[in-house]
């Protein structure tokens, strides 16, 4: 007697190996610390400490003085380039087999790092632009390029995280996370777009971050830490002059 049910069994064991095969379902993703974390804390400490070498191994106003003896290292200014193009490798050979998660989080470590770097930098250009306008001629001619300097190497440096979060943009729109409409959808490409051509500009870099660490739901409470650390120490600056204003007042 024929089993007519045989040909039908006989399928569905041979389909179902197939489907796992093929229909496997996505991993999770776990989070965590990640190695690519070291990378950016190293880069966060490099920068740091070049920006230490060049202020002890050169006297940065005679620098720029217009004088035959007067010599600028140079070097010091590809040193922040040379970071970048080493994330720029490491995003291209490393990164790109990494959730665009953990290129966000690579990204955070280098602008939250910096932020200090780039008050200082800021305050610096801020302080020679002032002093164009003093009684010392000299300075009319020596502020101009050390502004110039600073700028251009704050600019630099802040290159050094751009190939994480071009790769996180691009992996978002292409994922579907950059919009609610799904993978590869308009919205997303261009919000990816403007998310990439963001990273040139101070501040903004800061702000694109910010929007896509409340949009990965990752990171959000150290984003308003850091982002709440700016108006407590104001706060307290403020309260400590204050304070010894009255303390003076009172005491006198």
């Amino acid at each position: 007697m024929t089993d007519n049910h045989g040909p039908v069994q006989y399928y569905s064991q041979v389909q179902y190996p197939a489907q796992q095969m093929y229909f496997t379902q996505p991993q999770p993703f776990k989070g965590g610390f990640h190695p690519l974390y070291i990378w950016s804390i190293a880069c966060v400490v490099l920068t740091y400490g070049y920006l230490f070498l060049f202020a002890v191994s050169s006297n940065f106003l005679r620098s720029f003085a217009a004088t035959e003896n007067s010599s600028f290292p140079a070097v010091f200014l590809l040193f922040p380039f040379l970071l970048t193009i080493a994330n720029t490798v490491v995003t291209l050979t490393y990164g790109r087999k990494l959730d665009r998660r953990y290129l966000l989080g690579a990204a955070l470590i280098l602008k939250y790092g910096l932020i200090p770097y780039f008050v200082f930098g800021g305050c610096l250009i801020a302080v020679f632009f002032l002093l164009i306008f003093t009684p010392v001629v000299i300075m009319i001619f020596v502020s101009p390029p050390i502004i110039i300097v600073l700028t251009i190497l704050g600019w630099v440096t802040l290159t050094e995280s751009v190939p994480f979060m071009v790769a996180y943009f691009v992996k978002g729109a292409r994922d579907g996370a950059l919009s609610r409409k799904g993978p590869r959808a308009a919205a997303g490409i261009v919000f990816a777009v403007f998310g990439c051509v963001m990273q040139m500009f101070f501040c903004l870099d800061v702000a694109s971050a910010v929007i896509c660490c409340f949009k990965e739901k990752r990171h959000v409470k150290l984003t308003i830490c850091v982002l709440a650390a700016p108006v407590v120490i104001f706060g307290l600056f403020m309260a400590v002059i204050i304070g010894a204003g009255l303390i003076k007042n009172y005491a006198g």
